[in-house]
C-alpha cells in the first residue's frame, strides 16, 4: 500500500504555518501543506524529512520535530449490478 506524509511546519512562537503554493498543474498558483510520498526504501519519517528538504530547503537540523499521529486509511467501493453506491 502506498503511503503519504503530510507536514505542519510552524514558526517558533507557533503562530504561522508554512504553506507552498504550488507552481506546477495541478491546481498550479494554490496553497497546500508540505507532504509527497513515502518511497518503498524509506521510512515515514525519513521520507518527512526527505520532502522538507525537497520542497522547502529546510533541512531536519532547522527544526524541532513533534510527531502527530499515523493514520491508516483504506477505502473499496462495491457496486452490484443495478445498485448505486452511496
Amino acid at each position: 500500500m502506498q503511503g503519504y506524509n503530510v507536514l505542519m511546519i510552524y514558526n517558533k512562537d507557533m503562530d504561522q504555518l508554512l504553506m507552498c503554493k504550488r507552481l506546477k498543474n495541478p491546481y498550479k498558483g494554490l496553497s497546500n501543506l508540505v507532504g509527497g510520498k513515502i518511497e518503498t526504501e524509506e521510512t515515514g519519517i525519513e521520507s518527512a524529512y526527505r520532502e522538507l528538504t525537497e520542497e522547502t530547503a529546510i533541512s531536519k537540523e532547522d527544526i524541532i520535530f513533534h510527531h502527530l499521529m499515523d493514520l491508516k486509511y483504506f477505502s473499496k467501493i462495491v457496486m452490484w449490478k443495478d445498485m448505486l453506491a452511496d
